[in-house]
């Protein structure tokens, strides 16, 4: 009696030795698993979701903000309204190519001399500021900043709702010549984010600099509303708009949400990228109960797949951000910002810096004489100079097509000519070989020197002047402007 006592004694406190390991071990691995999901959500999954989402929304957003930029500094524009704007048939067929050329939903041109809206097909109307739909163009002009994105009404489609990029336009006496740029259907970025949202299974929507929801796919948020008005959001949202920091953690009722915000500056909008933590724990919390096995090796594997996620993206990203695949130099994206870390630096130190823009002259006639192969080993070669004979202090980028950009750092006008004629004899003098065939191409080259007063687009758009004089006066020569 005594020994089975002794046994069942041993038996019970054996069995609450292993309930109590089991809940134990049970308890500590739930709440460690909810712990590396928290942080697995807040320091990758959401981030890296955040950047891949907000490469995507570089073709949709940031490519036409910069093709709206380049339409305004456009000197075709400039000498167009200048001529006093004779012949709408020419900048129709300018709007027309735009669209096309770039794939956007509109482009258009109101004057502010004639009030005239032009768009691909001609005039569309005569603005008035006592028209409520034209409201935005006196808004425009009006404008501190050089640009402005607005969602509005497209009248030349149907009234089909539309993102503007509405830039003002200067002549280079800085005289205001009207607004120009292009549209994108509402429909299409919706569709974009919906698209977004069910792939990545997170709620994603776009917010501006009021706290505005100007665009979100089909989630809760779906009403157009403002971030100082929703629950849980309001109490955090003038962190979130000061971009103090990125990832952020609130509750409405039972749930609570994760959400990590990434600021685009180029079109001055705020990317949201949230997920519901309790849905994402509720699996794990599942596979817990029923098999702690399974549970250790869904999270290993949850890790391992992260991990080659970002190692993946990371690369894939690193690539596209800065080369250009075929002439290996920097590409536009890239050379835009680190050209504003120069002008940065050259206004900080009072040191000189001299843009270079330059074109292959008749260019087209060698891909249409000897087609785009060769053009292509026309471009690497003649990058490979460029290359070679600016330093490794400057910036030198492939501006598109057969254009090139240099940055020269610390180096005044007089010197760039120098280096823009020895450049030009060098490709001047160049053969190229392809199959067959010697090419011989030239350069025309504009310069023009940095003052610390003016902003990216103001030294560009001086450059590209002088460019276009130096093709104008004969080609395979160097104008340089102050």
């Amino acid at each position: 009696m005594i020994k089975f006592l002794q046994r069942r004694k041993l038996t019970v406190i054996l069995c609450l030795l292993l309930s109590v390991s089991f809940l134990t071990v049970s308890l500590i691995s739930y709440y460690a698993s909810k712990n590396a999901i928290h942080l697995a959500l807040v320091e990758k999954e959401l981030p890296l979701t955040s950047n891949a989402i907000y490469a995507e929304l570089q073709k949709d957003l940031v490519r036409p903000f910069f093709i709206s930029s380049m339409m305004a500094s456009n000197t075709f524009l400039h000498d167009w309204v200048a001529a006093g704007e004779q012949h709408p048939e020419l900048i129709s067929r300018y709007l027309q190519e735009t669209k096309e050329t770039y794939q956007v939903f509109t482009s258009f041109f109101v004057s502010d001399k004639t009030q005239n809206y032009y768009y691909p097909k001609g005039i569309l109307k005569t603005v008035s500021p006592t028209d409520k739909a034209d409201k935005w163009f006196y808004r425009v002009r009006d404008l501190k900043d050089p640009y402005e994105i607005n969602i509005d009404y497209d009248q030349a489609h149907d009234n089909t709702l539309t993102i503007f990029m509405n830039f003002r336009v200067f002549n280079q006496q800085k005289e205001y010549l009207g607004a120009t740029g292009v549209g994108l259907s509402m429909t299409r970025l919706y569709q974009l984010l919906s698209h977004y949202e069910r792939e990545y299974q997170k709620n994603i929507y776009l917010v501006d600099s009021t706290g505005r929801i100007r665009l979100t796919g089909n989630n809760r948020l779906h009403y157009n509303r403002s971030i100082l008005q929703i629950e849980g959001l309001k109490d955090i949202a003038d962190d979130i708009l000061s971009r103090k920091k990125q990832d952020f953690q609130y509750s409405v009722k039972a749930e609570h949400y994760l959400l990590h915000v990434q600021y685009m500056p180029e079109v001055r909008l705020f990317l949201f990228v949230e997920t519901e933590e309790n849905k994402a724990i509720a699996d794990v919390r599942h596979a817990l109960y029923l098999n702690l096995i399974v549970f250790v090796l869904v999270v290993l594997a949850t890790i391992v797949l992260t991990n080659m996620m970002v190692s993946f993206y990371q690369k894939k990203l690193a690539v596209m951000a800065t080369i250009d695949h075929l002439t290996q130099l920097m590409n536009r994206q890239a050379f835009e910002m680190f050209s504003l870390n120069m002008l940065a630096d050259s206004r900080r130190s009072h040191t000189s810096l001299a843009v270079m823009m330059i074109d292959i002259d008749h260019f087209k006639k060698v891909n249409d004489t000897y087609g785009h192969a060769a053009g292509d080993k026309v471009l690497q070669e003649v990058a490979a100079i460029l290359k070679n004979t600016v330093r490794e202090a400057d910036l030198v980028c492939r501006w598109g097509g057969e254009e090139f950009v240099v940055f020269l750092h610390k180096c005044a006008v007089a010197d760039a000519e120098r280096i823009a004629e020895q450049l030009r004899s060098k490709v001047a003098a160049q053969l190229y070989e392809y199959e067959l065939y010697h090419l011989n191409v030239t350069l025309s080259i504009g310069i023009a020197s940095y003052r610390h007063d003016e902003g990216l687009q103001e030294v560009m758009a001086r450059a590209d002047g002088a460019l276009y004089l130096a093709k104008d006066t004969g080609r395979n020569r160097v104008v340089a402007r102050g």
